[in-house]
């Protein structure tokens, strides 16, 4: 009987243990088991991250940034599975698994740290705003009585409400929606990370962007916040303070005509 009872605890103790340990692995660990990274990325917001209308593949600032990544910790750029994500869904496409990080010009918040974690900052953005040429509006406070076209769960919607209060907003799903809206006329101006709205002026003549910031919009890459993401926060901090020093990010952002 005692034999019995001494197999029963040993049995509890084993699973116990590969419960334990199944609870801590890390999502590195996760990702070089399967052998495949999946991000989450924009595809309408060139030139960070788009679906290329020759290749049909995902390029882009951030797709680079990703794939580099890839190449590190698997060996392969080409071990990496894109997910489209929109700045509604950022946030929840990390907390519920569907991604292992999301790398889409992601802002670090405060509100989002409140549900995710951020590796340390990789580019530096700052919210501005496109206008036709011929528009009368020349800085942020000249929005003050118009129409600010945006795309809902931005930091730029946050951003205009709180410093430009009696600013009328519109809000869209996604920026190729904005931009249309503001060539229909619907709005006086888009706002959103300027170097979002590049993109707009590089395959569209007849817009200017302001000349003023209203924010500095710091892009990091967001994973969940759990204390079994730290191995890959700190791979992925290493990573990208390589990235600074070896000038990576220097060529990618000559490569991808951003300041």
């Amino acid at each position: 009987m005692k034999k019995i009872f001494s197999i029963l605890i040993l049995s509890l103790l084993l699973l116990t243990g590969c419960t334990k340990k199944e609870e801590i692995e890390d999502s590195y660990d996760k990702i070089v088991k399967r052998d495949l990274l999946i991000v989450g990325v924009k595809e309408d917001s060139k030139p960070l991250g788009y679906i290329s209308e020759i290749t049909k593949e995902h390029e882009g600032f951030d797709i680079d940034i990703a794939r580099y990544i890839a190449q590190d910790i698997l060996g392969s750029e080409r071990k990496i599975k894109f997910i489209g994500v929109t700045p509604s869904t950022k946030v929840e496409a990390i907390t519920s698994g569907q991604v292992d990080m999301v790398i889409a010009a992601m802002s670090v918040t405060p509100q989002r740290q409140y549900f995710i974690d951020f590796s340390d900052p990789y580019y530096v953005a700052g919210q501005s705003a496109i206008v036709k040429k011929d528009s009368n509006i020349h800085t942020f406070s000249d929005l003050k009585k118009k129409t600010t076209i945006v795309v809902l769960g931005s930091t730029a919607e946050s951003n205009i409400r709180r410093i430009i209060p009696t600013a009328k907003i519109i809000g869209y799903k996604n920026y190729d929606e904005a931009f249309k809206a503001l060539e229909e006329g619907i709005g006086d101006a888009m706002s959103t990370d300027n170097t979002i709205l590049s993109g707009y002026l590089i395959d569209h003549e007849g817009y200017r962007m302001l000349k003023n910031k209203i924010s500095t919009e710091p892009y990091a890459i967001g994973i969940k916040q759990t204390e079994n993401e730290k191995k890959l926060k700190n791979n992925l901090n290493v990573i990208i303070n390589r990235m600074h020093k070896d000038g990576t990010i220097k060529s990618l952002k000559e490569k991808w005509n951003l300041k």
